[in-house]
């Protein structure tokens, strides 16, 4: 499924990646069929990175990058919602395995990124932090830590979302499968997540997480959850 990103330009080539986000935020945003559904997870890569750049010497990776942006940008309609990219670059570098992008063809034939999902393990002071403190929360920031199995992780649900027209599609069901088999194959002794919206909020519950409190971002107030395991 690497073909996937054969049409996604390197980031390294910010002219030719600006190009491919702003049309596929035009194309995506619109009433659209797909003709056919796929995704694509780091997991499913086998691509080596150099020292001393990581993941940055690594031209997929920076392709995959890139098509998890804009799958961020057409899920969410309000600025305050989508993923800043040096976030993205930052989390995505530090544990890329999380990860996975959902893919539409349109009948042009392309195939475009319309959603992702996304987790990683985070410290246990921070998770103690969104469980007991969460109005000492400045941002959604969360600091990726090493994954040493067979210890149990905590873990920061960063993401699951598609895009808007696709909620309650076979690609979003698709979507919440892979992302559940794939959370509880790590065996996390708790979960986190920051919610935007009622249907994020709602899948949370669905991991047994309950809200601790809230996180106030541009006088917008999103909801903290967690939950032991």
């Amino acid at each position: 499924m690497i073909h996937l990103l054969d049409n996604v330009p390197d980031f390294c080539n910010w002219t030719e990646a600006r190009r491919y986000l702003l049309e596929g935020q035009e194309r995506l945003r619109r009433e659209f069929q797909p003709e056919e559904i796929a995704s694509l997870g780091w997991s499913d890569i086998t691509a080596k990175h150099e020292a001393p750049f990581g993941y940055y010497s690594c031209a997929i990776w920076r392709k995959f990058v890139l098509a998890t942006f804009l799958a961020d940008l057409v899920s969410y309609e309000m600025p305050v919602d989508q993923v800043n990219f040096a976030r993205m670059l930052f989390v995505m570098h530090a544990f890329p395995t999380g990860f996975r992008t959902w893919w539409v063809k349109l009948p042009t034939g392309k195939w475009w990124p319309v959603g992702y999902s996304g987790w990683y393990p985070m410290l246990e002071n921070h998770f103690e932090l969104f469980e007991k403190y969460p109005q000492k929360l400045l941002d959604r920031m969360v600091v990726p830590k090493s994954f040493d199995p067979p210890k149990r992780p905590y873990l920061y649900l960063f993401n699951y979302s598609v895009q808007p027209s696709l909620k309650k599609s076979c690609l979003s069901r698709a979507l919440m499968k892979q992302y559940v088999e794939e959370v509880h194959l790590v065996r996390p002794q708790g979960l986190a997540c920051i919610t935007v919206s009622e249907e994020g909020a709602s899948v949370a519950k669905r991991f047994g997480m309950s809200c601790s409190g809230y996180l106030e971002l541009e006088g917008v107030k999103e909801g903290v959850y967690t939950g032991r395991i």
